[in-house]
């Protein structure tokens, strides 16, 4: 077996080894960039920030779909292209071209869910294998990029904002369920359950609508919190 890149590699164990390198590798990451967050904030560096992680994502989106194209032929099932974090991704990807606040709100939003990945890790390759390092690159752009575009340009999530985000959530969601049912798909957990496996479908779903608001609203929250604690001012992208 070809540890580096069969699809055949077992998976990680929640707490175990490769969670917890995962973890380390995202704080040793948002450590360097909080220790070097003023240098985002000087004007004219907008532009090289948001190209940046657009390349980033660009990367990952070649490298996970490469890989997916090449060990499994791209199966629709497995491959997932619609999965939320991956949305993201292309969110980052043509925000250069968009560059509106509106944007940046829901890239913060619907990347919560990208804390929950590092949190409860199911069915992710190690850090050696080369979709863990997908895995990494693609999870760690999604938390990171909130901080540096509020540090650039004084950006904040709003109340607006995680409703209109909640309004395209719902839109999202209803479209992976479509996709479930045409590809046998697992979006969202609704074929293959981690938990809750006796919980009938429509509560079930109704369970992850209702769940994503609250994770929505919570992240609103925090974000709150933690700006009463900052003591820089930044700019005010228009």
């Amino acid at each position: 077996m070809n540890w580096f890149w069969d699809e055949a590699v077992p998976y990680i164990q929640v707490g175990g080894m490769g969670h917890f390198i995962y973890i380390l590798f995202l704080i040793i990451v948002f450590s360097i960039i909080f220790r070097n967050r003023k240098n985002f904030s000087f004007s004219g560096k907008l532009g090289k920030v948001y190209l940046s992680f657009s390349l980033l994502g660009l990367v990952h989106q070649l490298m996970i779909t490469g890989w997916y194209i090449f060990e499994t032929g791209f199966d629709m099932r497995d491959a997932m292209p619609l999965h939320i974090c991956r949305v993201v991704v292309w969110f980052i990807i043509f925000q250069p071209l968009i560059r509106r606040p509106g944007m940046n709100n829901l890239i913060f939003f619907f990347g919560l869910y990208a804390y929950g990945s590092f949190t409860l890790p199911i069915a992710i390759h190690p850090p050696f294998h080369f979709v863990g390092w997908t895995f990494a690159l693609l999870h760690t752009v999604i938390i990171v990029y909130p901080f540096i575009i509020h540090w650039a340009t004084g950006w904040i999530p709003t109340f607006k904002g995680a409703l209109q985000s909640f309004g395209i959530f719902l839109i999202y969601f209803t479209m992976v369920l479509i996709v479930n049912a045409l590809v046998d798909g697992n979006y969202f957990y609704m074929d293959e359950r981690p938990f809750l496996h006796e919980m009938p479908a429509f509560p079930y779903t109704m369970l992850n609508a209702v769940g994503t608001f609250c994770i929505f609203m919570t992240g609103l929250l925090l974000s709150k919190i933690l700006l009463k604690f900052e003591r820089q001012n930044y700019p005010v992208e228009r």
